[in-house]
């Protein structure tokens, strides 16, 4: 990680994947045949370095079907505070099918809306970076606790 002198923190890959880890929902966006582009926020989970999502039939689907390039993002902001991070993940999309490792992957997400999403997709990530904007020194620093009251 480097730190710039307009107060950015560049994240290595590693850091990236492990903040993406942190959060459950993000955008995955890609350009259509027409060449306008696509952005829906999804639910997903992280296994090993790929994000795995559920879909209806739709153009998220169309979009694994016809091996498009994608981009995903998601974040984690605090404006009261001003800092935050954001992970930005270039890669592909690919429809596992009807297979027991399709089955286990889409139980690890948990869509936030209604209606069946069959269809379990995975993002392999090809080139991962992030930003954080760390709070101004001397400020507050806010500590998140897990669910067991540890750091």
């Amino acid at each position: 990680m480097t730190t710039g002198n307009e107060g950015f923190e560049i994240l290595d890959p590693a850091t990236c994947l492990e903040l993406l880890g942190t959060v459950e929902i993000g955008r995955l966006a890609w350009a259509g045949s027409d060449g306008r582009v696509q952005i829906r926020p999804v639910n997903f989970s992280l296994a090993g370095s790929d994000m795995i999502i559920r879909a209806r039939s739709g153009s998220i689907l169309a979009t694994a079907r016809a091996n498009l390039p994608v981009t995903f993002e998601a974040d984690d902001l605090e404006p009261g505070l001003e800092v935050g991070w954001s992970v930005l993940v270039l890669g592909t999309i690919e429809d596992l099918g009807s297979t027991p490792e399709a089955a286990k992957l889409g139980e690890s997400v948990h869509p936030w809306a209604r209606g069946n999403r069959p269809n379990v997709l995975r993002i392999r990530a090809g080139e991962v970076t992030g930003l954080r904007v760390r709070p101004h020194e001397g400020e507050i620093i806010v500590v998140r606790l897990d669910p067991d009251g540890e750091e």
